[in-house]
């Protein structure tokens, strides 16, 4: 099956809904361009030095591209900034199921209303029509969490050339995919551009069109939850029976509390997170190969190990596409059903920090999993699989168990998590020590601030 991404259909609606022909393909037109809306950039960030209020739009498609807990709290407390999300639709133009995409869309709202956060949803019922959210609610700064031109063109970065713009990535950049990572246009042309370590400005300088001008190492936002002390999880997982097990594992600084109030240890907790790419260009998922062996694992393990089931929000879709609705369905609600498992499409940080272990593909969760320092084991789907990271996604990937058949996960359970013999302990906080702490002292969200009052008070 070609992927919608991929495919020529895809390619040509993408050009046409935004009026894109020329200036990204043309280098001459795209410098021009890129120097043209920097400058109408900065000119929209002075304006904002004298006003009492700043409105801050934060752009979010699908709960897993939240990223801003952090920033969006420290907005709320400060009374220059008055916070808010947009939820818009994602995908318009891949031919996903119009259901599942309705669906999605709730769900992002859900998430977004539990966190207690104003958010708009800018749909005109009468008039069954996305509105156009500068011309209605004009913010005087967006933070995109999105890159890419899978939206109604009014919510693409060229529609907000005089406003001042940032994009906070949804995820850690870890993959050989220089051009979708520093050569779109939006991450060329947003006021102030993220990056989440000293390694991934070096990419930048080196692969984005205007000399990484915008680019400003901040630390990687998602991260701010796990290294918060105060910060206590709620359990998500399902009830379970206890087991007959005793803790191998020290739990994180924020689970003991939690771990010392159960008389009797619980079943071990092992996530699998399987990434969406069944079908791109560029593929890392290995979920075809092991749908049906983790499903095996969880029954003979279930006296033993609950397991949560944390697809990417994107597999359903091409599952759907793949399988059909049915039998994708039919797979979702194993999960959902199986005595010791669970199905997470939301947010994941309190299952990360109440897990024990994790299996995955994920290029993102390569690193965020570190920070809870946990044993963590990546599904390698081929020989040539470590040559897919950058240098710095080497280093990440090193620090995990590797698995190329459902019996090397087998023994990951049995060995790591059951009998809690761990060797690679002391690599995984090598690495979290060397390139995971935060930037300059300052926590993410702190330095994201910091870096847009550069741009809105000094000259």
């Amino acid at each position: 099956m070609k992927s919608a991404d991929s495919s020529l259909r895809y390619k040509i609606t993408q050009i046409i809904a935004h009026h894109d022909v020329l200036r990204s393909r043309v280098p001459f037109l795209r410098k021009r361009y890129i120097r043209s809306f920097r400058k109408a950039q900065l000119e929209a960030a002075r304006k904002l030095r004298d006003k009492e209020r700043i409105e801050v739009a934060f752009f979010l498609t699908v709960p897993g591209m939240w990223k801003c807990d952090y920033l969006m709290r420290r907005m709320q407390q400060d009374a220059r900034f008055h916070p808010y999300v947009v939820i818009y639709p994602y995908s318009q133009y891949k031919g996903f199921s119009k259901r599942e995409l309705e669906t999605t869309l709730r769900r992002t709202e859900n998430f977004v209303a539990s966190k207690g956060f104003e958010y708009v949803i800018p749909y005109d019922e009468k008039r069954h029509r996305w509105k156009d959210v500068r011309k209605e609610l004009n913010p005087d700064i967006v933070v995109l969490s999105d890159p890419y031109k899978d939206c109604l063109p009014k919510y693409y970065i060229y529609h907000f050339k005089h406003t001042l713009t940032c994009y906070v990535p949804y995820s850690l950049t870890h993959l050989r995919i220089y051009r979708e990572n520093y050569m779109v246009m939006p991450i060329n042309l947003v006021a102030l551009f993220c990056l989440e370590t000293p390694k991934h400005m070096e990419f930048a300088l080196k692969y984005m069109h205007n000399g990484a001008e915008n680019a400003v190492v901040t630390g990687y936002p998602g991260s701010e939850v796990f290294m918060a002390k105060d910060y206590v999880p709620k359990d998500v997982w399902k009830p379970q029976p206890y087991s007959n097990l005793t803790p191998t594992q020290p739990a994180p600084a924020q689970l003991s509390t939690l771990n010392s109030q159960l008389s009797t240890p619980p079943k071990k907790r092992v996530i699998w997170a399987p990434h969406h790419s069944i079908d791109d260009a560029v593929s890392i998922a290995s979920f075809l190969d092991y749908c049906d062996g983790m499903v095996a694992l969880a029954h003979l393990y279930e006296g033993q190990i609950q397991f949560a089931f944390k697809p990417h929000q994107l597999l359903k879709f091409k599952l759907q596409k793949l399988w059909g609705e049915e039998r994708t369905e039919a797979y979702y609600n194993t999960w959902r059903d199986m005595p010791n498992g669970q199905l997470e499409e939301t947010s994941y940080v309190d299952l990360f920090l109440t897990s024990d272990a994790m299996v995955h593909d994920s290029a993102s969760f390569t690193t965020e999993y570190l920070y809870t320092h946990r044993p963590v084991m990546y599904l390698v789907k081929d020989d040539r699989m470590r040559q897919s990271f950058t240098p710095y996604g080497e280093i990440v990937f090193d620090a995990h168990y590797h698995a190329h058949s459902i019996d090397d996960v087998e023994r990951f359970l049995t060995d790591v998590v059951l009998a809690g013999k761990d060797p690679m302990e002391a690599q995984r906080r090598e690495v979290y020590e060397r390139y995971l702490q935060p930037v300059d002292g300052m926590l993410p969200s702190e330095k994201i601030i910091h870096e847009l009052e550069k741009l809105i008070y000094n000259d």
